[in-house]
């Protein structure tokens, strides 16, 4: 089965963070305030729909995953922080839904310090993410022995025709 969580999870991540930027452009650039938290909220929502999808396929592939204890840790610390964040911008969501027309500014920039947060615990979730694929091979097939076992399809001297190309390496 392919691994879903991957192919979601950038989706939420991207959302988010341009839903945090623009509620932080919105306070920078009043005139264009409303403009600016609407962008936010439409980001937030979309975001929240594909934290579910990540979260979901994240969880239903936890179970299969090959992982040792340090994976393990990194997995739990990533998962929680996924289901806080998740929250947390689930709740801004629904505050600037429901107090749009009544909320003053200290409460709007509240607000925005609360996303901002939310988004430096999105941040490490993503570095432990990152971490438990590159550093320790979580979900990656060992791809030096793959590729060992198979023989090459091409004919040239590896040395002779990329003498000269730096991000060549054998």
């Amino acid at each position: 089965m392919i691994p879903l969580h991957p192919i979601f999870v950038h989706f939420p991540i991207a959302l988010f963070f341009s839903a945090t930027a623009f509620a932080i452009i919105s306070i920078i650039f009043n005139s264009k305030r409303n403009l600016f938290i609407e962008l936010a909220t439409w980001n937030l929502f979309f975001g929240i729909i594909g934290a579910m999808f990540a979260l979901l396929s994240g969880l239903s592939e936890e179970g299969t995953l090959a992982h040792n204890e340090i994976i393990h840790s990194l997995m739990e610390t990533h998962k929680l922080l996924g289901f806080v964040f998740s929250g947390v911008y689930t709740l801004i969501l629904f505050w600037l839904v429901v107090r749009r027309s009544k909320m003053k500014s200290l409460e709007y920039k509240g607000i925005v310090v609360i996303l901002v947060l939310a988004s430096g615990f999105l941040a490490y979730s993503a570095h432990l993410g990152g971490k438990m694929v590159y550093e320790h091979g979580a979900g990656v097939l060992p791809m030096q022995e793959i590729l060992n076992s198979k023989p090459h399809d091409h004919n040239h001297d590896h040395n002779e025709e990329h003498k000269n190309d730096e991000n060549h390496h054998h």
